[in-house]
């Protein structure tokens, strides 16, 4: 039988022919594995609050979302004078589990049962939590949150509290022992890492200056399981306890985990938020919310991080407070609807109750 001999150009084209489909395959592989990882969905749930939560909470937006790991969302709750508040909370059927994280920026009236059973059945299944601030302030009675959070603000009979000596020791007080929840005067504090492998302190200095902030003590509860991350001593001179309080601990609850950070005042009618300038608060809420997500931190340590002599501020980005604020006695408040929140440029044209947001200063 003749052998078939194919001329060389026609080879070379049978050949690519061939190789073309498995080429394509490779391009779309590599195209593939260079598709940027999916950002981590955060849901702020606000609405009520005895702090300014119609500003703080779009500032802990754009803190999240200029971090380019997340895409973060606002819940916000009926308002405590909505005339239609009970239809409301009936209506209000947030989806937890569509998040990864949940911040919580919420002090106000017991959630209706609802919403409490999916919040539980959302951590106790994996969810993820962050209790910002006053988070750790209402629900007393509420025995599931109250075992979430370990140590909230509660009078002395309320729980046990935890604070640790000139040693570093953690020392526990049972109740109806020592003082109950409070804080001294808003100050800078120096903070205390108590664990320097975690990945959220990983590479971060052992002390460090916090911006002027309240600095809670005296913190109430169940105090389960917890993890204490950071701590700040509470001088007697500004009004503390004259020992170290929690500022930042982990508790497990089911397959999820909730840390609480008592970081961050900015009450209504303050003029600036130092707290959340602080790039050091800043630095914690970006990694912690990684961290509770994935379990890891690949954030690096940003340049302006504080030292243990010196605070360092942040300028806010402008922001658009939240709408239908009410602020009992501060004529103006009255609930609204919808707000015109675009940057002005009159700030005698401002509405009362926005007119210390930082942006009119800027």
């Amino acid at each position: 039988m003749p052998t078939l001999r194919l001329p060389i150009f026609l080879l070379l084209t049978l050949t690519a022919a061939l190789l073309a489909p498995a080429a394509q395959a490779n391009q779309h592989a590599d195209r593939a594995s260079e598709k940027p990882a999916e950002k981590i969905k955060v849901a702020i749930l606000t609405g009520q609050n005895n702090h300014a939560w119609m500003i703080d909470s779009p500032v802990l937006k754009n803190i999240l979302d200029d971090a380019g790991l997340f895409q973060t969302t606002i819940l916000q709750t009926p308002d405590r004078a909505s005339e239609n508040k009970a239809a409301e909370w009936q209506a209000f059927k947030p989806a937890f589990g569509d998040f990864d994280v949940i911040v919580l920026n919420y002090n106000g009236e017991m959630w209706p049962d609802h919403v409490k059973e999916s919040f539980e059945d959302f951590i106790s299944r994996g969810g993820k939590a962050y209790s910002f601030h006053a988070g750790n302030n209402p629900f007393k009675g509420w025995t599931a949150y109250e075992k979430m959070i370990g140590l909230l603000w509660r009078g002395n009979k309320d729980g046990k509290r935890i604070y640790f000596d000139d040693q570093g020791n953690q020392q526990v007080m049972q109740p109806g022992e020592g003082p109950g929840a409070g804080h001294g005067r808003q100050h800078a504090y120096i903070v205390d890492t108590h664990d320097n492998d975690h990945p959220i302190f990983k590479g971060l200095p052992d002390q460090w200056l916090h911006a002027k902030d309240e600095l809670y003590h005296g913190q109430r509860g169940p105090a389960e399981n917890m993890t204490v991350l950071l701590t700040a001593h509470a001088d007697k001179a500004t009004g503390g306890t004259g020992v170290s309080e929690p500022i930042i601990w982990t508790i497990p609850y089911g397959e999820g985990t909730v840390l609480t950070n008592v970081m961050g005042h900015w009450w209504k009618g303050q003029k600036e938020g130092p707290a959340l300038a602080c790039a050091g608060f800043q630095t914690i809420l970006t990694r912690s919310i990684e961290w509770l997500a994935t379990d890891k931190v690949t954030q690096a340590v940003p340049d302006d991080f504080p030292t243990k002599d010196a605070v360092s501020v942040r300028k806010l980005k402008p922001y658009e407070p939240l709408a239908y604020i009410h602020i009992p006695g501060v004529p103006g408040s009255d609930p609204v609807a919808s707000c015109n929140c675009s940057i002005p440029t009159d700030p005698t044209k401002v509405r009362p109750w926005a007119r210390h947001a930082h942006w009119l200063h800027d």
